[in-house]
């Protein structure tokens, strides 16, 4: 799967000043001539900026967005004062200003004005009744610069109330993701502050052994999922401390697990919010910025060559900030603090200082130059 993920909004632009013909990734050469005819096409020689002074053709890399789908409970508990561990099945009325959920909608409205436009989102919410997930998404996934507004109103105007279709929910979330383009960078982000207390197919009168069954199914369809290109981010609410082991084995069966953990505890493999020292604003924002990061890699797609070619020994990789500013990124096979190619010599990665500095240039772009000798670090 090919991870551009968020950091695609930060790298749009046109030509830079550095010169040569810049042409989008996934289009060819003829396609950028018409687009552009009246450039220049020609290789040029690259003004003096550090640069290796040669004859190149340049290419813009363009890394695809991620799509994400939040995948929210909003059943009665998320009434539930933020902080409070023991609140497992209150709906109060009115609910207080610190609930769950109102502490959610305001944390994940600051990480999604973080992220660049060009990232796909959408919002699927249950249950839609008492007992049944939603078939589909409250909130349709399209780009931030209009879902933004459309996922915190959506999450404002709704009242939680009813019991928790997780099993339902994940699926029908996966499901969606799983019919759009491979080539997008998807990921399912379930938030949830309880164990499922609905079986498959909106069933709420089922026993506990059932519910034991429909959580092994849930496991094995992330797991399937992850398989075919579809990631899980578990995080648990406050109030999901007594379904720890299963949303952590969700994160483990993802692919997402978190370093060092362990199913049976005390650090779980998903984002466990539970804890009685945590503030749950706090660790929701830390928890947002750890999956952002986790899905911001700093891989691209070679984009073709404008004459044609391709020689892997004569490819360099320039990083243009906002402010104009051109610097080369020299090429690192040790994958400490430049860029190489991936295993497959499909695309161009980031290591190190590298993507930290490709991550904190807001506005700018990665330009791939053909037909100088690469410079190594």
């Amino acid at each position: 799967m090919r991870r551009g993920a968020w950091l695609a909004g930060m790298l749009l632009g046109a030509c830079s000043a550095g010169g040569g013909t810049s042409v989008d990734a996934g289009r060819s050469a003829a396609d950028g001539a018409v687009a552009d005819a009246g450039r220049d096409a020609r290789a040029r020689e690259i003004p003096d900026s550090g640069f290796l002074a040669c004859e190149t053709t340049t290419a813009f890399a363009d890394p695809l967005p991620a799509t994400l789908l939040f995948t929210v409970d909003t059943s009665g508990s998320m009434n539930c004062p933020a902080n409070d561990r023991s609140c497992a099945n209150a709906e109060p009325s009115p609910a207080p200003d610190d609930s769950r959920l109102d502490v959610f909608r305001g944390v994940l409205d600051e990480a999604l004005r973080g992220l660049p436009d060009a990232t796909r989102a959408g919002l699927l919410t249950y249950p839609v009744t008492f007992s049944c997930a939603r078939d589909e998404p409250r909130v349709p996934i399209a780009e931030l610069r209009t879902a933004r507004a459309d996922i915190d109103a959506a999450l404002s105007a709704l009242r939680p109330e009813g019991i928790t279709p997780t099993h339902d929910a994940v699926a029908i979330g996966l499901s969606r993701l799983a019919a759009r383009s491979a080539e997008e960078a998807r990921f399912l982000v379930l938030a949830t502050d309880g164990a499922a207390t609905v079986c498959m197919g909106c069933d709420a009168a089922c026993s506990f052994d059932a519910l034991d069954r429909d959580n092994e199914a849930l496991i094995e369809t992330v797991r399937r999922a992850a398989s075919d290109g579809v990631a899980t981010y578990v995080i648990g609410v406050p109030g999901s401390q007594g379904y720890r082991g299963i949303l952590s084995r969700m994160a483990n069966a993802a692919g997402t697990a978190r370093a060092g953990c362990s199913d049976a505890g005390p650090t779980y493999c998903h984002y466990d919010l539970t804890d009685a020292g945590l503030d749950f604003a706090t660790a929701l924002r830390e928890a947002l910025g750890a999956i952002g990061e986790s899905v911001l890699r700093c891989e691209y797609d070679i984009p073709p060559n404008p004459d044609g070619s391709f020689d892997p020994t004569r490819v360099n990789v320039r990083l243009t900030d906002e402010s104009g500013t051109e610097t080369s990124l020299p090429r690192d096979p040790g994958r400490a603090a430049g860029w190489d190619y991936s295993d497959d010599g499909a695309r161009i990665e980031l290591h190190g200082s590298a993507c930290e500095r490709a991550r904190a240039a807001t506005g700018g772009r990665i330009d791939v130059l053909f037909g100088c000798p690469t410079e190594l670090i």
